[in-house]
């Protein structure tokens, strides 16, 4: 039988989980925008980060219309 994992700890070879504070609104339509374009709020506020601390070849995520 496996090993049971305590809670909050990422699974192997996953990034850590972070909090941030959005209100609730525009989290239910980020989710919303991101899986109408086929993504997810996560790949979608990562492309922004990446292109906020100006990763190389990043960009910005596709604004939904």
């Amino acid at each position: 039988m496996a090993e049971k994992r305590g809670p909050g700890r990422p699974a192997t070879g996953q990034d850590p989980t972070h909090s941030v504070r959005i209100p609730d609104k525009r989290w239910k339509t980020l989710g919303e925008k991101a899986k109408d374009a086929g993504s997810d709020r996560s790949k979608v506020l990562n492309d922004l980060a990446a292109w906020y601390v100006r990763e190389n070849g990043a960009e910005l995520p596709e604004r939904p219309a």
